[in-house]
């Protein structure tokens, strides 16, 4: 199977481009320099020299991770990063692309949402879920790709400044209080697990939907997960909550995912966190205090 993956220098797209290349797949994995995804005649060019059975489109323009971008360029970069692959679908046989839980608009509580209930919200007002959005709709009506949607996903390689399980470790390794803004419910996957949804579903003879929920369909709340964390480092930060109430929850149903790929099985979410501590734990020169405390 020959795979082409873009944002392989990413969170999700350097987990999975690790975890298939360890198991014998061929994967070309261009940088931005090599391949920018947002250059229509590169994309064109990439496709034709050599016909990909498999496109894992994991590129993404964000503000929020560290990266210097243009927050104003986010809509119109996303959009042109799927359609510039949308346009040349003859000339793959699938990709699989990762849309967002924004999608879902994240003004009001998104609760153990199915897909079907994506018409029923309202359109997202932020330039991130709009173009979300507005690949799902055109993925609905392709053949031949994919969306599998993610909502709270963690794991080695995320940004840990910002992305809260990761960061809950960083300042419980440098002797920092754990804390977050508000409590919420949010659905977490592990991104081991994700690795294994990718494997399985590139495999996946003929999918029945086009979309599909990419999550461990368990609700968790912040604190429970910063208590979690102290669990597992053994020892007991103070957690302090900066806001009273709940915030806006984050959660989906997976049971579309479950019934396509029944042997896809989930990581205790305890095991998981537990293995990320330690990973963290083994890079603690790497974290910086002062980016910890001033983020």
């Amino acid at each position: 199977m020959k795979i082409l993956l873009t944002g392989g220098s990413g969170f999700v797209g350097r987990n999975v481009k690790e975890y298939l290349t360890d198991r014998g797949y061929e994967v070309y994995a261009p940088s931005s320099r090599e391949l920018d995804c947002m250059d229509e005649a590169m994309v064109t060019e990439c496709l034709q020299k050599k016909h990909y059975d498999l496109v894992l489109n994991f590129a993404v323009y964000s503000d929020n991770s560290g990266q210097t971008k243009d927050g104003t360029r986010i809509l119109e970069a996303n959009l042109r990063i799927f359609t510039n692959f949308y346009r040349n679908s003859d000339l793959f046989g699938r990709m699989i692309y990762t849309g967002s839980g924004a999608e879902y608009d994240k003004r009001t509580p998104i609760v153990s949402v199915t897909e079907e209930e994506l018409e029923r919200h309202m359109l997202p007002a932020d330039q991130y879920g709009l173009a979300k959005y507005t690949a799902t709709q055109m993925i609905e009506r392709s053949e031949n790709i994919y969306n599998l949607r993610l909502f709270g996903i963690f794991g080695k390689y995320e940004y840990w400044k910002s992305k809260y399980i990761s960061n809950l470790c960083c300042k419980s390794l440098k002797g920092l209080p754990l804390s977050l803004r508000q409590n919420c419910y949010f659905d977490y996957l592990w991104i081991d697990d994700f690795c294994r949804l990718v494997e399985m579903f590139m495999h996946l003879e003929k999918p029945r939907y086009h979309v599909y929920n990419a999550v461990s369909g368990n609700r968790v709340s912040l604190y429970e997960l910063a208590k979690l964390v102290n669990e597992v480092a053994g020892v007991n930060r103070e957690i302090i909550v900066c806001k009273e109430g709940l915030a806006n929850e984050y959660t989906a149903n997976n049971d579309r995912i479950r019934r396509e790929l029944p042997e896809w099985t989930l990581t205790d979410l305890r095991d998981a966190v537990q293995e990320l501590y330690g990973w963290y734990r083994e890079h603690v020169q790497e974290i910086d205090l002062y980016s910890l405390i001033y983020n």
